[in-house]
């Protein structure tokens, strides 16, 4: 999910037309090494979403935890595994083209992850990682200053997760409060005890000066875009770092079950997949195990 300090890749912003929207994903290749390849699969929609500013919605994905990396040269302490459906609003940040505040990057990314990963933050909103051996979930909000190059997060609870096990990401917008929940759930893990979820009170909550709200900000970001749904980016990725090809081919294919994004068809057709800095597999590198909209 970040790269430099935080390996974290920036997904151009959103565009109005269908043609920007795909070029907006025709994303710069990672940084990379013979050691350190950097690969990332990413599902990305054909047209743009529609997220309102001024009424509640929601997106949903679900999709299957891959099996462990297989490789005598994979080490947990050193790799990454980052999976996840995600959405940001950098269209409206220092580097996009309605820059409303001096934050670079909003994500919102509940994810699976594996290996040496960012997975909690405390009262201040730092971020701090752990060397992780087996699959583990937690939701997570992801902001970095593009001034000060200060990156923040909002973590959840961490939650273990097996290979086989369906995964569902739900990042809710509800307009009467102001707030975004957003969670990972493991389906194989019975009640709350599969769940890791976070309530985002506004964009950027270390800078509560900013913004009121998430609705104060989807309001002037629609206002500076001049459109009637906020700009934004939800896609679906996995991104690896210190993990050869060959176990890159072994997390695939990414086997999707649902995903929900307004405006958008539940449906194979309605997305695309690109492969960065050149993997190749002998097995197809995405599975869409659905075929109509739930």
């Amino acid at each position: 999910m970040r790269i430099d300090i935080l390996k974290r890749i920036h997904i151009l912003a959103g565009a109005t037309a269908a043609l920007a929207v795909i070029l907006s994903h025709s994303v710069p290749a990672l940084p990379q090494s013979s050691s350190n390849p950097a690969y990332r699969l990413q599902i990305y929609s054909k047209t743009p979403s529609q997220l309102p500013a001024a009424k509640d919605w929601t997106l949903r994905y679900r999709f299957v935890v891959p099996p462990l990396p297989t490789s005598p040269t994979w080490d947990y302490q050193r790799g990454t595994v980052y999976q996840w459906g995600d959405v940001d609003f950098d269209a409206y940040g220092s580097n996009g083209a309605h820059k409303l505040s001096n934050y670079v990057f909003n994500q919102i990314v509940p994810q699976l992850f594996l290996g040496s990963a960012l997975d909690a933050s405390d009262a201040d909103y730092k971020p701090s990682w752990s060397q992780i051996s087996t699959w583990r979930i937690e939701a997570q909000y992801y902001w970095r200053n593009g001034t000060t190059s200060t990156s923040y997060a909002q973590t959840g609870n961490v939650v273990k997760a097996n290979p086989g096990d369906e995964i569902t990401t739900t990042i809710h917008f509800t307009v009467s409060t102001g707030t975004i929940v957003a969670s990972i759930v493991d389906n194989n893990i019975a009640g709350p005890a599969g769940e890791s979820s976070i309530t985002i009170p506004r964009p950027f909550p270390n800078d509560p000066s900013l913004f009121e709200s998430w609705t104060d900000f989807f309001t002037k970001a629609a206002a500076a875009s001049q459109t009637p749904y906020v700009l934004s980016t939800p896609a679906l990725d996995i991104e690896t770092y210190f993990l050869d090809q060959q176990s890159m081919c072994g997390l695939l294919p990414f086997t999707l079950t649902e995903i929900s994004i307004p405006g958008v068809d539940s449906t194979p057709s309605a997305f695309g997949s690109q492969q960065l800095n050149g993997f190749t597999c002998t097995q197809p590198v995405v599975a869409f195990k659905f075929s109509t909209p739930k």
